[in-house]
């Protein structure tokens, strides 16, 4: 580890799409892999009078997309805490809605508990280990600073919702669902690293519509606000 990659603040993102505006609005520069011979990249810099880097969890080399989903975001998360030794851990990216839950597609959501919806282990004491929840202080001078929502996110490695899932969601009074955010509070919690996530919205998980094509219509919106709602709580005294 060289000295010169230790930052303040650690912004974790899965996709490079999701990335690349901030990448570009916080002038950061490309620092190689994260780790040898892995696919995540980690982008390094200063901005706000902070010390930044930020982790993207970089291409699968076998199918040339995003590595996605919650085992890859708990590994990426705990080898940037390991080597960029944080005071802040940032999970940012976009996220399913609920219009039951007053969500629209661009809204932002700083969250306060996180949840996995599709670990099920239906024994005793591991249905409550399977859900992992996770809750963290509520901070609302913040969701002020970057115009955001509080409420719960949810957990999940697949990018559609089960029949059971939607029952969850309604049932813990879910308003964002995700494919990281859980993975990456567990790596903080474990590492005692301060946690935020900030999260925007793209799709609309009750709507009838495919929810791929919601997705795409609509990343380059959310992203867009993703940079801007970062850039934003950097600006303050968060740290």
């Amino acid at each position: 580890m060289n000295e010169r990659d230790l930052a303040d603040c650690l912004i974790h993102v899965a996709m490079q799409g999701e990335a690349q505006p901030m990448i570009n609005a916080l002038g950061l520069r490309h620092n190689g892999s994260l780790e040898r011979a892995y696919p995540a990249q980690l982008w390094i810099g200063a901005a706000h009078a902070k010390s930044i880097a930020l982790v993207t969890h970089g291409i699968d080399p076998t199918h040339q997309c995003d590595r996605l989903g919650t085992e890859t975001a708990m590994l990426v998360a705990h080898l940037g805490i390991h080597r960029i030794k944080p005071r802040l851990l940032i999970n940012a990216g976009t996220c399913g809605g609920f219009k039951s839950q007053g969500g629209a597609i661009g809204d932002v959501y700083l969250p306060t508990r996180f949840l996995f919806h599709d670990h099920r282990m239906p024994l005793p004491k591991f249905e409550g280990y399977a859900m992992g929840e996770i809750t963290i202080a509520d901070r609302p001078e913040l969701r002020s600073a970057i115009g955001a929502k509080p409420g719960t996110c949810s957990t999940g490695s697949s990018l559609d919702a089960t029949p059971d899932e939607l029952a969850f969601f309604h049932r813990e009074s879910v308003t964002c669902k995700d494919m990281e955010a859980a993975s990456v509070a567990n790596a903080a919690r474990d590492s005692a690293t301060q946690f935020i996530a900030v999260k925007v919205v793209t799709d609309i998980v009750e709507h009838r519509e495919v929810v791929a094509d919601e997705f795409l219509r609509n990343f380059a919106r959310a992203t867009a606000q993703l940079a801007m709602a970062v850039d934003r709580l950097l600006r303050t005294s968060i740290l």
